[in-house]
């Protein structure tokens, strides 16, 4: 089964999953962060076949979020780094493991605890905050259409307003 496109989808959710929304590609960058840079170190931990593995590594210096060097000492090999845009990555995944901490990890257990080198701070639940600093929620926010305008908001929007028309 081919996996759908979302490259032309003029929505910044969409873009994100159509760059990193498949099964192995976060868990790269993931390792990545971790310290990972050989593919070797990659198959061993992930468990991932050599083909996948390949395919995902390139796509990820493709679409400019790993960059790829040969490595001086061993002319066949290669390392991999985080580009400034797989660095912006970083509060996707601290989230998505604060996120799984809290919903499937067992209650007050945390398999994997993020400080700050520097001072050894743990790092708090991330927030989605307004300018002024306030903590935001889902309740609190209504989407409204960009700069450049959004066909998938507007016919999101166009789908819901019939729905509540037809509502009794």
């Amino acid at each position: 089964m081919t996996r759908q496109s979302f490259a032309d989808m003029d929505c910044g959710v969409a873009q994100a999953v159509e760059q990193i929304g498949d099964k192995w590609t976060l868990l790269i960058v993931r390792n990545v962060f971790l310290g990972m840079t050989r593919f070797d170190d990659f198959a061993e931990h992930l468990g991932i076949a050599s083909n996948i593995l390949a395919g995902r590594l390139d796509m990820l210096v493709r679409r400019g979020i790993l960059q790829r060097r040969k490595l001086e000492t061993d002319g066949r090999g290669q390392a991999y780094k985080l580009s400034p845009k797989g660095l912006d990555l970083f509060p996707l995944l601290v989230f998505l493991n604060q996120w799984g901490e809290k919903w499937m990890g067992e209650p007050g257990t945390a398999q994997v605890e993020l400080s700050v080198r520097a001072t050894g701070c743990a790092l708090r639940p991330l927030e989605v905050l307004a300018d002024d600093g306030t903590p935001v929620t889902p309740f609190d926010t209504v989407f409204g259409p960009g700069a450049a305008g959004s066909q998938v908001l507007e016919t999101a929007q166009e789908i819901l307003a019939r729905r509540q028309a037809a509502s009794p």
